[in-house]
């Protein structure tokens, strides 16, 4: 028995991992780490009563090395009796057309390939603790917090990563002893990559620096876990205390210790399903529980604040784009939600030329607002207000004016082919406020509902 055996069946005990009749997917690259790992689990697949598949997935990237990798795995499972199950991907394409990174789409399909494998299956994964190192080298350079220091979890949900206590030497050592083959992807070699780079030039310092580098490490890891684990129970509690039906009582998240509210801002977030929450956006939630206004984070979440709640500004669902013409003729526009008036002012009614006034009050020129349309509003929209000399971003505008999320989409606007003219709860902009020279006055009135 080697040294991986005895690591690994420490960590499987210790996180009981698996039960006698478990089917487990082991995930299988063909590498040195999950030939291990597939090895080991069929070693012990009699003993534990154990369902083995081995997984393996074709990126569709190296070409005939990722042809090459696939056979070999095939081969050895053929020769051993495993369960064989492939999926090919053309993971560059399918990046493209979601969106995401080749990383994040490769690793969102793999996982999903291995799912649909079994119902109620463990899959195991052959991180080890060198892998451990980098995911902590590399998110401490992204600056990340507590959690993103703990390295990775042995288990999370269905998913085991009985190596994760092995370093790379003991695993090599391991597929010595009997006599196991692998592959080499030729990526691996390379310092493209920033998991390579500091594979290659900054652990090998550390380990000149500190021989057992590996166990002081793990030590480590084993310390911030438990802080990581105190810290997630406190969050999960305040999370419970402070949430009222689907909003989130604000003075009492505020009073938290900042590390827990934090923390549970992120916790919010992702409950209303935001995701990759950064410093920034932490800093932004916290800036509207202080003084309004709304946040919009990654996945299309936007998150407000009416000074009492933290709640998700729910979508405002426009079947197509507002866009109707403004008439002369015409004094009342209905729109899903709400209804416009435009409505004549008698030049008697207005007493003296007063340019706020009629700001305020949503009277125009009724001449300066001929061949316009009422719209919905538009990527690049700006607004200047009478007797500026520069517009301002729309988005800037109604964070100024506390215009609530809500009433920011599907509710439309009144412009021509350069501005925008009139906006509800702002006013008329400056190109159609009446001057000493109007000669016709209209009001512009939006009722809701």
């Amino acid at each position: 028995m080697t040294k991986a055996d005895e690591k690994i069946l420490s960590v499987i005990q210790k996180h009981r991992m698996i039960s006698d009749g478990d089917t487990v997917i082991v995930a299988v690259s063909g590498g040195a780490d999950s030939m291990c790992l597939l090895h080991f689990f069929n070693s012990i697949s009699i003993e534990k009563n154990l369902n083995i598949i081995c997984a393996h997935v074709n990126h569709g990237i190296r070409g005939e090395e990722a042809l090459r990798d696939e056979n070999f795995v095939k081969s050895f499972c053929h020769k051993h009796s495993i369960r064989f199950e492939c999926a090919h991907y053309n993971v560059p394409i399918l990046a493209s057309q979601s969106g995401e990174s080749e990383e994040l789409c490769g690793r969102r399909l793999r996982y999903e390939f291995f799912s649909s494998l079994a119902d109620n299956a463990k899959t195991a994964t052959a991180h080890n603790l060198n892998d451990c190192e980098e995911t902590f080298i590399f998110n401490l350079a992204r600056g990340t917090g507590l959690k993103g220091l703990t390295g990775i979890p042995a288990v999370r949900d269905n998913i085991i990563r009985p190596l994760i206590e092995c370093t790379r030497e003991e695993i090599e050592e391991y597929l010595s002893f009997y006599n196991i083959t692998y592959v080499t992807d030729s990526t691996n070699l390379n310092d493209d990559y920033s998991r390579n780079r500091i594979r290659h030039n900054i652990i090998p310092v550390l380990e000149e620096l500190n021989p057992s580098f590996g166990n002081s490490f793990k030590n480590c890891i084993s310390a911030l876990s438990e802080t990581e684990d105190f810290i997630s129970e406190e969050v999960n509690k305040a999370f419970n205390d402070t949430k009222c039906e689907e909003k989130f009582i604000i003075s009492q998240i505020t009073s938290l210790h900042s590390a827990v509210k934090n923390r549970l801002l992120i916790e919010i977030a992702s409950y209303y399903g935001a995701y990759d929450i950064s410093a920034k956006h932490i800093s932004l939630l916290d800036d509207i529980m202080n003084y309004g206004g709304a946040v919009m984070l990654c996945g299309g979440v936007s998150i407000a604040s009416d000074g009492i709640y933290l709640y998700k500004v729910q979508p405002v669902c426009v079947d197509k784009e507002i866009n109707v013409p403004y008439s002369e003729h015409v004094n009342l526009y209905h729109f899903s939600g709400c209804t416009i008036y435009v409505t004549e002012v008698d030049k008697d009614d207005v007493k003296e030329y007063n340019s706020r006034q009629f700001f305020e009050n949503s009277i125009a020129d009724a001449d300066k607002i001929k061949d316009t349309v009422f719209r919905s509003r538009r990527e690049g929209d700006r607004f200047r207000y009478f007797g500026r000399e520069h517009s301002k971003s729309l988005k800037n505008l109604f964070r100024e004016n506390n215009i609530t999320p809500e009433d920011r989409y599907g509710v439309p606007f009144l412009a021509d082919n350069e501005h925008i003219l009139w906006i509800n709860d702002i006013g008329v902009s400056h190109y159609a406020v009446p001057d000493e020279n109007t000669k016709n006055y209209v009001k512009i009135t939006l009722v809701k509902g």
